[in-house]
């Protein structure tokens, strides 16, 4: 038999308290009351009493406050009228509000489509940038199978889910002056087909996020943002899509979940890709749409390992059957997949800096090494006018550096502090990323430091915990600073 669902409504001038809006603390006393007032239409309704302006926008509360309103002026609702329905469009669970103590609930992680994967693979997963991603393969410690992991990537190839990275799409006639602004970088001379890296900043002049953007064609951009970042930096392009723009010559779409993307890195990439019979005759920085499997697929060429690098993007339920295909091409090549732990090994060795761990609320572009833009780009970006204040020039900024310690010691610590040796010491920076290189055999560390670029081949004392140890500040890069590598 079917079953019938019977409306409970809220019945006016009945005894006791009826909450309506459960968020607002809406009664049905107090849509009496708006009623009483004259307050009848449903937008004043909607303002007189803020039914409906909770997080929820209304999905537990609208119908039955429309319910009421109708019931005391003895209207059916379509009469009575609805108000303008904004997200959520399906209705919200409850469970969702019910304050911190919530466990995932309360800051859900993001699950990644080749989860069933990664864990069939001995993936240990974990939270990086709110995604549950690999942290590195196999029961060994982290710190062997990460060092295990990063010396493969560099002696034969590597496979990294790169899904997480931000692909927000940029389009519309107005949509190249639009990144233009946006970026710090100059991005209107970039051509179709091709990437470059860049910098999107505050207004105070800090750096937000950095990534690579690809220009697709003419009218057409994808921005690649920091994985943790996507979220914040779609509501940063929307703030300044609606600022001073024609929103309907700009469309700003997130598709990061929509595409599923597969970096394969290493000086045997090439063989990989050519087992899947993808062309790899691709210059760096670069990209070409082309298909697998009759399957759109984004051919990339792009590197955060300083290695020979692709990057693979192609529709998310399409993800398990490439992943199948590059790790069977991997394995007669001794290559195989790396998790989140072993490349950070790998983008430290290169000195390629990650946003929020290498750099702080105060940090600008010149002083990670980046200064053309500042001083040469002709057109407005979003913080031009703060790279020039007296802060910005101030002698006593912190730069990015390199640091190495003397052979046989440990790496230093994350967070160890740069100081002076007269008699009341001061920090003058801080370590941000500390690493044992399996490549080189030794120590590698990257700093925040006071005038740093000034003092490149000093030897510096940190200071962790109350113990002390020596650093030589050098610059960033320790692996291949000429580039070769990328052409391998």
């Amino acid at each position: 038999p079917k079953h019938q669902i019977t409306p409970h409504w809220p019945t006016p001038g009945s005894k006791g308290r009826q909450w309506i809006d459960f968020q607002h603390d809406v009664t049905l006393k107090d849509v009496e009351l708006a009623a009483r007032e004259n307050y009848t239409s449903v937008e004043h309704l909607k303002r007189y009493t803020t039914l409906g302006m909770a997080s929820d926008q209304g999905k537990t509360s609208n119908m039955p406050g429309l319910a009421a309103m109708a019931a005391i002026q003895g209207r059916p609702i379509p009469e009575v009228g609805t108000t303008t329905f904004r997200p959520p469009f399906v209705p919200v669970p409850i469970e969702m509000y019910h304050g911190a103590h919530t466990k995932q609930l309360w800051n859900p992680l993001k699950r990644l489509a080749l989860e069933p994967q990664h864990r069939a693979a001995g993936a240990a997963l974990g939270d990086y940038g709110g995604w549950l991603r690999p942290g590195w393969y196999g029961e060994g410690s982290p710190e062997t199978q990460a060092q295990s992991e990063a010396l493969m990537a560099r002696q034969t190839a590597a496979i990294f889910d790169a899904a997480p990275l931000g692909k927000i799409e940029v389009m519309g006639p107005d949509a190249e002056a639009f990144v233009n602004f946006v970026y710090y970088n100059t991005i209107s001379t970039l051509k179709p087909g091709k990437i470059r890296y860049g910098f999107m900043l505050t207004e105070g002049g800090a750096v937000f996020d950095d990534g690579v953007i690809a220009r697709l064609d003419t009218n057409r951009f994808v921005i690649s943002c920091s994985s943790s970042h996507v979220d914040s930096v779609r509501t940063h392009l929307e703030a300044w899509r609606q600022d001073g723009n024609d929103a309907d010559r700009i469309f700003i779409h997130d598709t990061t979940q929509h595409w599923a993307t597969l970096t394969v890195t290493g000086p045997k990439a090439r063989a990989i890709l050519d087992t899947l019979n993808l062309d790899t005759d691709l210059p760096h920085m670069s990209l070409r749409e082309t298909e697998w499997q009759n399957t759109p697929l984004r051919l990339a060429r792009v590197s955060f390992t300083g290695d020979t690098s692709f990057e693979l993007s192609l529709r998310a339920t399409q993800a398990p059957a490439l992943w199948d295909a590059l790790l069977d091409a991997a394995k007669p090549l001794d290559a195989g997949p790396i998790g989140v732990e072993a490349l950070s090994i790998l983008r430290a060795e290169k000195g390629f800096l990650m946003i929020g761990k290498d750099t702080d609320g105060e940090t600008m572009p010149h002083d990670l090494g980046f200064t053309t833009p500042r001083l040469k780009k002709s057109t407005p970006f979003v913080g031009d006018r703060s790279l020039h204040t007296d802060k910005a020039n101030a002698p006593d900024r912190k730069h990015l550096v390199g640091l190495t310690v003397p052979s046989g010691t440990p790496p230093l610590p994350t967070g160890a502090h740069l100081v002076t040796d007269d008699a009341t010491p001061r920090s003058l920076g801080y370590v941000t990323s500390s690493y044992q290189s399996p490549t080189l055999g030794r120590p590698i560390a990257l700093a925040l430091l006071e005038n740093g670029t000034n003092r490149m081949g000093d030897t510096l004392t940190a200071w962790h915990l109350g113990e002390t140890r020596q650093a030589t500040v050098t610059t960033p890069c320790a692996l291949d600073p000429e580039g070769d590598r990328l052409d391998a």
